[in-house]
């Protein structure tokens, strides 16, 4: 039974209501008819507070007794009457509550492929693949007991499942190996077993506005046909979005986890698939075009039919006369378009109607491993109190197809109010902005919760893309945004410049996308120096930048005072200058880094604490070494890197460096592994942070307390004799 206030109140005889109504109300109601409240409704409303709490807290005491509503504290207990021991417990922020709730299905059907696939997925959170090598052995076979799928040479007749050669869904046959692998190196022999899982996930872009190969002019013939996906204007790999599983007594297939989409296998699907909502061209992959049309009173986004999108190989070559060109490019015409999910690129048959106001729009999905640099994965725990209403983009019906809808907002602001503005869809904003003013009131700029919009800032003149500015009093906060620059700022132009006095800047889930400093040919070389940079000379101001990818920081004075957190910052070689001074050459600012990667130099005035990090340069050089301290993290070993004292820090006195270097999968923007570890780097940096997770960026994804607690629990359900080992897919 619930007790409110007024039920309490009712409770009370009437003259001692009436007796309080009087001393509260002397001279009867006020002006408007309402009677003021007297001390002892007063104290009854607090007694009404208190029992709510008391309610809520025995409503939760009856919900902790089964595993679906229970509190995540009550987790361990339940799974301690389940005999389940070895829950994980403290920095991992994945719940055991699916482990928990499965365990008697797990006993049900110990040792059973199906069954050790479901508990890789639920410790890990990660899609998973159990393989039995045994099953894809080559051997002679009794004529009694044939296995025609067993045979000992590979077909040719099917590429699509020469595709999947040397992944956890080959189905050709491998002769013995007898190597252990429990130590990670046999796999095809009797007793083994394999758990694959797929770090990568597949991030989804929805109606992301296509990049063209060139300038659009609307109503020029020989404006572009040619696009790219990727919201950065690069080739990147689209990826198929996972379905879940229905039913757990089968194995993952393809369709199950996040896989990048092969030519062949689009194609495929395509001439196969049933077309679902939104005009999907495949009930598994997620991937769809839509084009403007605007003919027989009709405009508006259509989906482009299945039936005029041709596969086919997009790769770069050379014509007769020796200029670049894609690949059959020519090859669609009319209304047919020519895709590749391998490169993200798509050509159409014609110049697409109005591009410039209307580009042609896709839904995809792209690779990577964390919840970094904006998406559409939920922010809306992360956006600021502070900021009390929004600015809608496109905030009227003038601006609803104009491309300078988010400067139009920006103008609207008042310096003095405190307001900000959101955009509610995942477009492409190419646009020349206002300053963004910040007078005595907090300031916002945000991407809706589940939307990834990309800014495209356009220089005016010699200013500064997007200049933020404001007083003391001020705070200007920016989440959720893709800002790339145009190829018209030049250096030493910073792409983002924030100055004046302004007291405090917050910069989550965004990147400043660094422009393709990595050759993919020759991957730790730079091709050119970077061209632009987060640029902050404000006096004494407080910048707190999370989850974040940026280009180099430039910072204007000592009194700067930045925090830093699960970032990467990217120099684009290891001799540039990733933190340093206005002119890139010398130290600034007071720096606080927790699970941090910095490709570059960092030159720094103070270091109060640099935590779980990886400086990825030629050299770390702290001027006042007095104060601060550097824990847990991998420095350069060199005589030019000074820092605060050490504590467990990599590489130790004794230790060779080349043992404990950190390898990455990927240090080319644009990526999926982009920033992260490989399994080739040490342990020592895998597991080095002060929690026993990898030091870098990808600190909070926890990735070795995962597959410890996997290979922990491995053990129970194994049947006797055989040997099982966890394997990364991805």
């Amino acid at each position: 039974m619930s007790f409110t206030a007024d039920q309490l109140w009712n409770l009370l005889p009437a003259h001692l209501r009436t007796r309080d109504a009087e001393l509260a109300n002397p001279d009867g109601p006020d002006t408007s008819g309402d009677w003021r409240s007297g001390p002892l409704r007063e104290l009854v409303e607090v007694l009404a507070e208190q029992v709510a709490v008391l309610e809520e807290n025995l409503d939760q005491l009856y919900d902790n007794h089964f595993v679906e509503t229970a509190s995540p504290w009550a987790l361990p207990y339940i799974g301690d009457l389940l005999g389940i021991r070895g829950l994980p417990v403290g920095g991992m922020r994945r719940s055991p509550r699916a482990e928990v709730g499965h365990t008697v299905a797990y006993r049900r059907r110990k040792g059973t492929a199906p069954m050790l696939e479901l508990l890789a997925r639920d410790i890990t959170g990660w899609p998973a693949r159990a393989v039995e090598f045994f099953e894809r052995l080559a051997a002679t076979q009794h004529l009694n007991h044939l296995r025609p799928h067993c045979r000992s040479f590979a077909s040719l007749r099917s590429a699509n499942k020469l595709e999947f050669i040397g992944t956890p869904f080959e189905g050709v046959m491998r002769t013995v190996e007898v190597r252990r692998i429990a130590r990670g190196h046999g796999r095809w022999n009797i007793p083994n077993i394999g758990l694959f899982l797929w770090r990568l996930g597949a991030y989804p872009r929805t109606d992301s506005a296509l990049v063209p190969v060139g300038e659009l002019r609307s109503g020029d013939p020989a404006s572009p046909r040619r696009f790219r996906f990727h919201p950065f204007g690069m080739d990147a790999p689209l990826f198929s979005r996972p379905e879940t599983e229905d039913d757990f007594t089968n194995l993952a297939e393809p369709i199950n986890v996040p896989l990048p989409i092969s030519r062949r296998r689009l194609a495929e699907d395509i001439a196969t698939g049933q077309v679902k909502a939104r005009s999907l061209y495949s009930p598994g992959l997620s991937l769809g075009l839509e084009k403007w049309v605007s003919s027989q009173g009709i405009q508006s986004y259509v989906p482009i039919p299945r039936e005029d999108v041709i596969v086919c190989d997009l790769s770069d070559a050379t014509d007769l006369n020796g200029d670049a060109v894609w690949n059959h490019e020519n090859k669609p015409a009319g209304d047919q378009v020519a895709l590749d999910p391998a490169l993200g690129r798509v050509v159409f048959g014609q110049v697409p109607v109005d591009g410039v106001n209307h580009p042609p729009r896709a839904t995809f999905s792209l690779g990577f491993g964390f919840d970094l640099g904006g998406g559409e994965y939920g922010r809306a725990g992360s956006f600021e109190a502070d900021v009390p209403s929004v600015v809608v983009v496109p905030y009227d019906a003038s601006a609803a197809l104009s491309e300078d809808s988010v400067a139009l907002a920006l103008n609207s602001l008042g310096p003095t109010e405190a307001i900000g503005i959101e955009i509610t869809d995942s477009g492409r904003y190419e646009e020349t902005l206002p300053d963004l003013i910040a007078n005595g009131a907090p300031k916002g700029v945000r991407a809706a919760d589940g939307c990834c919009p990309v800014v495209v800032l356009k220089p005016s003149g010699t200013k500064p893309a997007w200049t933020i500015q404001g007083d003391a009093d001020g705070s200007v906060s920016i989440n959720g945004l893709n800002m790339v620059w145009t190829r018209d700022l030049v250096s030493p132009m910073p792409a983002l410049h924030v100055t004046g006095t302004l007291g405090a800047f917050k910069l989550r889930h965004c990147t400043l996308g660094p422009e393709r400093f990595w050759d993919k040919t020759h991957p730790g070389k730079s091709t050119e120096a970077p061209k632009a940079h987060l640029k902050i000379d404000a006096d004494r101001i407080q910048v707190t930048i999370e989850n974040c990818i940026l280009p180099p920081v430039r910072v204007g004075s000592s009194g700067v005072r930045l925090t830093l957190r699960n970032c990467i910052i990217d120099a684009g070689a290891e001799d540039a200058f990733a933190l340093s001074n206005l002119d890139g050459d010398g130290p600034a600012g007071s720096w606080t880094l927790e699970n941090c990667t910095v490709i570059g130099r960092a030159e720094l005035d103070t270091l109060e604490l640099a935590s779980n990090c990886v400086f990825f340069g030629d050299a770390v050089v702290v001027t006042r070494r007095q104060e601060g301290c550097v824990r847990f993290s991998w420095l350069p070993k060199n005589g030019a890197t000074r820092t605060p004292r050490r504590y467990r820090c990599l590489p130790s006195s004794g230790q060779d460096m080349a043992d404990i270097r950190p390898h990455f999968t990927s240090l080319a923007f644009g990526n999926p592994a982009y920033g992260q570890l490989s399994g080739r780097c040490p342990a020592a940096i895998r597991t080095g942070a002060d929690d026993g997770a990898e030091m870098g960026a990808f600190h909070d994804v926890f990735q070795p307390q995962r597959m410890a607690h996997l290979q922990a629990r491995l053990a129970e359900y194994l049947r006797f004799g055989l040997e099982a080992s966890v394997f990364n897919a991805s």
